[in-house]
């Protein structure tokens, strides 16, 4: 997959939070929604590196393209690159078991169907 295969989706709080945040006319609630903002871009930010590790992207990439350096790109970044890599095993893990239940099932109902052919009528 390519980098220009990826559609990203802007979830719908951080849309909102930036209207907010140039939009409002109370300076305060604008400067609220900015600190808000902040925080929903490096979530965002932290996403955007676990799919740059996942496509092989080193840690010195990464850190020059948010203007740090390796070490601290990896320790800005690696436990969210970590956390993402664990969620996606332990879903392929559940598929894993899913599909494990599944054939089980259809391999009992198989021997079932034999047996039922088999037997003299």
């Amino acid at each position: 997959m390519s980098s220009k295969d990826i559609a990203r989706k802007v979830p719908p709080l951080m849309i909102a939070t930036w209207e907010t945040a140039t939009t409002d006319p109370d300076p305060l609630t604008a400067l609220g929604a900015t600190r808000a903002l902040h925080g929903l871009l490096s979530t965002w930010e932290a996403k955007l590196a676990s799919e740059a590790v996942n496509q092989g992207a080193t840690w010195e990439a990464i850190g020059t393209s948010v203007g740090v350096s390796r070490q601290a790109a990896w320790e800005r970044f690696h436990e969210d690159v970590a956390g993402l890599k664990r969620h996606i095993k332990d879903q392929a893990r559940a598929m894993k078991d899913i599909h494990r239940q599944e054939m089980l099932g259809l391999r009992d109902d198989i021997k079932k169907m034999a047996k039922e052919y088999r037997r003299p009528r």
